[in-house]
């Protein structure tokens, strides 16, 4: 099982050596292993956690999908609740374990300054203020909403840092061979944008001012069919296992809208 949210927090601090543990262990025909943590001085609680994927040697665990899943529920309306399922959670961890591996090998590559991580975490704040009309934005608020969906301050912080961490990776890998030119922009301008604001009645704005916008749309697009394309090579290449046949829909799937960067 899975232990409850107030022991989240201490379980990720040793969730690294567990997952080599968690790991031998499956290989060894156990896919369950039992870890102790400290309930009270004088009491201890065995809490059991299962391998669920190997992505090149590296344990995905349960308790991983259960986290994206939580995660993914924290701002409402980004993700409709039906489509939040473990598998569609397990891609999002297989792509971002991938990513990572392939980060690991350029150190220093993709640095965030910790102003960034602050910046997009307030906004957020914000975002879940107005969709859930909390007090997220205070700091006693921020934290009574994340402690009632099983997560801590420092957690979303080391979330956050690692998902700008991913994108500054992917931009500065595939951004720079992405080129959009001025004939593409003019193509969408005419051929897509102005089609459909006249099907919806709606205004059609100057093209020069929506030329920079157009432009980034095109270039997002670029990049996201580049990191499909890699992340499926990774996974033809072996580098994934699902060792769990309930997230088995999840070992070859890559879905553009479940990566870091196509969110």
């Amino acid at each position: 099982m899975i232990e409850p949210g107030c022991e989240r927090a201490q379980r990720r601090k040793s969730r690294e050596v567990f997952r080599r543990l968690a790991l031998l262990g499956c290989l060894l025909g156990c896919g369950m292993v039992a870890r102790s943590h400290a309930q009270a001085p004088s009491k201890r609680v065995a809490v059991l956690d299962r391998v669920v994927a190997d992505v090149d040697g590296q344990a995905i665990l349960a308790s991983d999908v259960d986290d994206e899943m939580r995660f993914s529920a924290l701002i409402p309306g980004t993700e409709p609740a039906a489509d939040n399922t473990p598998q569609r959670a397990m891609n999002r961890v297989i792509d971002r374990t991938l990513v990572d591996q392939q980060r690991a090998l350029q150190p220093g590559v993709a640095v965030v300054p910790q102003k960034d991580v602050d910046d997009a975490i307030a906004t957020m704040r914000k975002q879940i203020s107005a969709a859930t009309n909390t007090d997220c934005e205070t700091d006693a608020g921020w934290t009574a909403y994340l402690a009632q969906h099983g997560f801590t301050p420092d957690e979303i912080q080391e979330r956050m840092k690692e998902r700008l961490e991913i994108l500054k990776f992917i931009d500065v890998r595939f951004g720079v061979v992405v080129q959009v030119s001025n004939a593409d922009v003019r193509n969408y301008y005419d051929l897509v944008l102005t089609p459909e604001l006249e099907h919806n009645k709606q205004p059609l704005p100057d093209f020069r001012t929506v030329a920079p916008k157009i432009r980034q749309i095109l270039r997002q697009r670029q990049v996201s069919n580049l990191i499909d394309e890699w992340l499926k090579s990774l996974r033809a290449e072996d580098h994934v296992q699902i060792l769990d046949p309930a997230y088995a829909e999840a070992g070859n799937q890559v879905d553009s809208n479940d990566k870091e960067g196509g969110q």
